[in-house]
């Protein structure tokens, strides 16, 4: 009876590997690719994007951007270049985000240790932040809005042409941020 039951598993081991040796030769089809449809790209290009900072702050714009580059800060914050489609003075940013441990050492986009900026102070919510506006060569200018929320340091940074002035630049940051960043 032992002998018996060795050779039926045997036989059935065997037909397993069989059927699936004859399954794995099987040509593959290649399946169609299908052809993008027009009105399905022009409704794509008005979808709201929404970019994750923290758990409890989200960017959506409220106009349309192309995500340029995304990574991690620290492994504990998030980071995104995006390119705006609006017609405004401001057509790229950089949103970040890092914990309490790391704020000390965030890696701004532009720093200048010499240079005094243009501070100005908004409220917040409850709270206040603030936007540092400095003068870059080539007649530019480089604003940094910084407001903690939940313990996570938030930064969005932009580069501007110097067109419009560091108070006016700082105000429309501001405004940008206070229309496209939900909390929870």
């Amino acid at each position: 009876m032992k002998w018996a039951i060795k050779v039926l598993l045997v036989l059935i081991f065997s037909q397993i590997t069989v059927c699936q040796s004859t399954k794995e030769n099987k040509p593959e089809k290649n399946p169609e690719v299908p052809k993008p449809n027009p009105n399905l790209e022009t409704k794509k290009s008005h979808l709201t994007k929404e970019l994750r900072l923290t758990y409890h702050a989200v960017w959506v714009a409220k106009e349309n951007f192309e995500l340029l580059k995304s990574g991690s800060i620290f492994g504990t914050g998030n980071s995104y270049e995006i390119r705006l489609d609006g017609e405004g003075k401001i057509q790229w940013m950089r949103l970040s985000s890092t914990d309490r441990e790391n704020q000390s050492r965030f890696p701004y986009f532009y720093q200048d240790e010499v240079q005094n900026p243009d501070v100005s102070y908004f409220v917040w919510g409850t709270k206040k932040c603030s936007v540092l506006v400095f003068s870059l060569p080539d007649s530019q200018l480089y604003a940094r809005w910084e407001g903690i929320h939940n313990g996570f340091l938030l930064v969005f940074e932009t580069i501007t042409p110097n067109s419009i002035g560091s108070k006016e630049l700082a105000k429309q940051l501001h405004q940008m941020v206070l229309q496209s960043l939900d909390l929870y």
